[in-house]
């Protein structure tokens, strides 16, 4: 009886031991089935983590959204002008706020009521002369001559590491007005003088006496309040700001183009504004000034000569990233840029299309396919919150390069066409007043 019963045991637990292995092969498999389906379904283009992720997207874009209309919205309300920090804010505008954007080291951002995005460049006081004061003429005054002469002479001193282009350059063109070679001599101010002006569809884009008050505005303005505003971003195309087929329809793709005053922003992921002349661009910038007492136009060549200082003395730049090569923080090329912004756009230099780019763009020397990047693609190209001021697009100012009559029209910086170190961000460029292409674009000042 007692072996019976022994062997019987050894019989169950044989058994068991038979049931359990089985059963522990059945677990796994099931668990590995659950475990590839929680896998597929955490992963995958369609899956919880791409979902998530997605969502995640569309509540920041939505969130930036609103950020940007409660924005617009209170500076449709501002009236009046305002102070924040030391700057004073035009009528029509209001500071971002936003962490890394309220200061002047920092790069101070203002949103205005259309959207549109500043940046305040600052011209220290203490470099201009003291103590001047002015007429309470409203545009151009004799006046006034000596005192803005004055204070130019004294804005050339300051910037004067980039007063001649990039280094080496010798291009010291000067800001002074003109239109075509055919009327470049008119340079006395009378009623025929103007009413010719005013048939011109080229040159600058200003007749004589606009361009002289706009200057004093400008170098005026510039004294009292210690700087100005340029765009954030290059101008770009109204409603190219998204990633959707729509959107690449929209870009210019010739000069024929007919240019139009509603269609330009200075917002980011906008597709650049180009395929227009110099005077074009002028008439462009002069109409985005989101108040009717402050000037938008161009930038005059002084003015481009400040930021560049602006960007040496507290954006930490070396006059070599800005008069050599400005390899680090332009599109060019010969550079390879990472992209950050999820609404990125890219045109194809030999496809000759614009499509959604969302990778780093390397450069091959040997096989060069280049691309004009959309408005703050990259934030490598920041620096002080401006972006693309170096690279990706010429563009357009409002000074005469006097050196080559028969392309009096000046552009600076570089262009995604070309390297680096031959058109570094201070560089002085020159072209026809009938020229617009894929390369040149504009950024508008504010005074």
């Amino acid at each position: 009886m007692k072996k019976y019963k022994t062997n019987q045991t050894k019989k169950i637990i044989k058994g068991s031991k038979g049931i359990t292995l089985i059963a522990l092969v059945i677990t796994i498999i099931v668990l590995l089935i659950l475990a590839a389906v929680s896998i597929a379904t955490l992963t995958g283009d369609n899956g919880i983590l791409a979902k998530a992720q997605t969502a995640k997207e569309r509540n920041d874009a939505a969130e930036k959204e609103e950020t940007q209309k409660l924005l617009q919205a209170e500076a449709n309300m501002n009236f009046e002008e305002t102070e924040y920090n030391g700057v004073k804010i035009p009528a029509g505008m209001v500071p971002t706020r936003k962490k890394g954007e309220s200061t002047v080291n920092e790069g101070l951002v203002a949103v205005d009521k259309n959207g549109n995005e500043w940046v305040w460049i600052e011209v220290p006081k203490n470099e201009m002369p003291a103590d001047l004061t002015f007429t309470n003429k409203t545009g151009y005054s004799e006046e006034d001559k000596t005192n803005c002469d004055s204070i130019t002479a004294a804005l050339k001193k300051y910037a004067e590491s980039y007063t001649e282009g990039s280094k080496g350059q010798g291009r010291y063109w000067t800001d002074e007005w003109y239109a075509d070679k055919e009327v470049n001599d008119i340079v006395t101010e009378n009623t025929a003088t103007e009413e010719r002006q005013k048939e011109l569809d080229t040159g600058c884009g200003l007749t004589l006496n606009e361009y002289k008050e706009t200057y004093q505005k400008m170098i005026k303005s510039v004294y009292k309040n210690g700087g100005f505003w340029i765009g954030r971003y290059e101008a770009g195309i109204k409603g190219t700001t998204g990633t959707e087929e729509e959107n690449f329809e929209l870009a210019r793709t010739s000069k024929e183009n007919p240019i139009d005053e509603e269609q330009v922003i200075i917002q980011k992921d906008a597709i650049p504004y180009n395929y227009v002349t110099c005077s074009q661009a002028e008439t462009l910038a002069k109409a985005i000034s989101p108040d009717s007492s402050k000037t938008s136009s161009l930038l005059f060549g002084i003015q481009w000569d400040l930021v560049c200082k602006f960007l040496e003395v507290r954006g930490k730049l070396s006059q070599v990233d800005i008069n050599e090569n400005s390899n680090t923080w332009g599109n060019y090329s010969n550079v390879d840029l990472e992209i950050t912004s999820e609404n990125a756009k890219g045109y194809s230099y030999n496809a000759g299309t614009w499509s959604k780019i969302s990778e780093k763009l390397s450069y091959d020397n040997n096989n060069k396919d280049n691309t004009l990047l959309s408005t703050g693609a990259s934030e490598t190209t920041k620096k002080l919150n401006i972006y693309d001021l170096a690279g990706n697009e010429w563009e357009w100012t409002l000074e005469y390069a006097t050196a080559i009559t028969n392309h009096p029209c000046s552009n600076r910086g570089g262009s995604f066409n070309y390297d680096s170190s031959s058109y570094p961000d201070s560089n002085r460029s020159c072209d026809f007043t009938t020229n617009a292409n894929s390369d040149n674009s504009f950024r508008p000042a504010l005074y």
